[in-house]
């Protein structure tokens, strides 16, 4: 049975060549004298430009696998940055510790802070004796 439904599929092939190269001749005959010098093609060597719309499919993916991309990219050496300087500040405050907290930087003056939270200068003990 199978060899039935084969058999009959080659003789079907074989037909449309036959019928195909009957056609072809007769092209070339008609064809001949008038391009004598023109090169032979077949019909499916020559190449047509893809459709408008087909290169707008193309370029509207490319763009979003782009912009796609670049968003994960942008967001994974984001992250990457802020946990180094997040590292790189915990490290500085760990270094540093309690006692830099309560002191303010050179050239401002010293504050002593009473337990009711009201603060007073440090200095003004220390210039007065």
């Amino acid at each position: 049975m199978n060899d039935e439904f084969f058999d009959d599929e080659q003789e079907l092939m074989e037909a449309q060549v036959a019928a195909a190269s009957e056609d072809t001749v007769i092209v070339e005959d008609a064809a001949a004298p008038a391009d004598a010098e023109a090169p032979e093609r077949e019909p499916s060597a020559r190449r047509d430009a893809p459709p408008f719309w087909m290169v707008l499919a193309i370029a509207a993916i490319s763009l979003v696998l782009g912009v796609v991309i670049g968003y994960l990219v942008g967001t994974t050496a984001t992250i990457s940055k802020l946990e180094s300087e997040s590292a790189q500040m915990s490290q500085a405050q760990a270094g540093a510790g309690d006692a830099s907290s309560a002191t303010l930087p050179d050239g401002h003056p010293q504050l002593a802070i009473n337990e009711d939270g009201s603060a007073s200068l440090a200095d003004d003990a220390s210039s007065e004796s």
